[in-house]
């Protein structure tokens, strides 16, 4: 494997990129991820999966039953948090999550701390939501979403839909509407979309799967689907790099008391 898994962004796919995610709130990077690098990412999710796939989640919706899913990625294998710290992702992210008054931490690396990450196979269809929980408008998103696409996707098979430009009108989905996109895209391309705007899938109606990765980056303040940093098994641990452990949530996590610390905003030193 590459020190970087994801193909490198120049200056004018990172421009066209900003421009894309400002102006419609998403953007589609072809040939993000080379088919060596996806082909080894497919393979280890599909074996997860059929490691787990008679685990029972509670809480699981209906709507999610005929899916197929990897929950808590990072904790599986470490080309996962590989993934979510590679540099070219970095060119992105920084720029739109960061805080620039987070101070504990130099502002060439990031601040931003991953909020959850699966993976996906589409079942029913899943009805247009956004992801930021609440609508709003404005140029500062709370939170990125990131698709790493492992196996071709269109109509019949479970793709994923938005509807352009909704990130900007600060309301909640509008499930009726005729302005959704259909978003036909090959392995190896990366999705990215602002946690606004309005998107969802369409019925998988083969009998095949239709992998993805779905990783969710939010500004550091916000609380993670899951914690990240209590679920990491040392022999992965171990193994991960200070910026890796920061965008796990590990300089983030709350005191236990007000005698540990009264921060959560804390830097590298936090994790020694």
């Amino acid at each position: 494997m590459n020190n970087s898994l994801i193909n490198d962004l120049n200056k004018s796919k990172l421009h066209t990129i900003d421009n894309n995610l400002s102006k419609d709130g998403y953007t589609l990077i072809k040939k993000g991820i080379s088919q060596k690098n996806i082909s080894f990412l497919k393979r280890t999710v599909v074996k997860l999966f059929n490691k787990n796939k008679n685990k029972k989640y509670k809480g699981l919706p209906a709507r999610d039953k005929k899916d197929l899913r990897i929950y808590n990625l990072p904790k599986r294998d470490k080309i996962f948090c590989d993934l979510i710290s590679d540099y070219n992702l970095e060119k992105i992210l920084i720029k739109r999550l960061n805080d620039k008054y987070y101070r504990w931490l130099p502002d060439n690396v990031p601040n931003y701390i991953l909020n959850s990450f699966n993976a996906r196979s589409s079942g029913y269809a899943l009805d247009l939501h956004i992801d930021s929980i609440i609508p709003f408008k404005g140029k500062y998103p709370l939170s990125y979403i990131v698709l790493f696409v492992l196996e071709d996707m269109d109509s019949r098979n479970g793709a994923t839909i938005v509807v352009p430009k909704s990130h900007l009108s600060g309301t909640y989905t509008n499930r009726k509407t005729n302005k959704a996109k259909v978003i036909k895209a090959s392995a190896g391309d990366i999705l990215i979309l602002d946690s606004r705007t309005w998107h969802g899938t369409t019925e998988n109606k083969t009998n095949k799967s239709r992998w993805l990765i779905n990783a969710v980056f939010s500004i550091w303040s916000m609380k993670q689907q899951i914690d990240f940093p209590n679920t990491i098994p040392k022999k992965i641990l171990n193994k991960l790099s200070n910026k890796q452990k920061q965008i796990l949530g590990y300089c983030s996590i709350p005191p236990t008391s007000e005698n540990d610390r009264i921060n959560i905003k804390c830097g590298y030193e936090v994790l020694n």
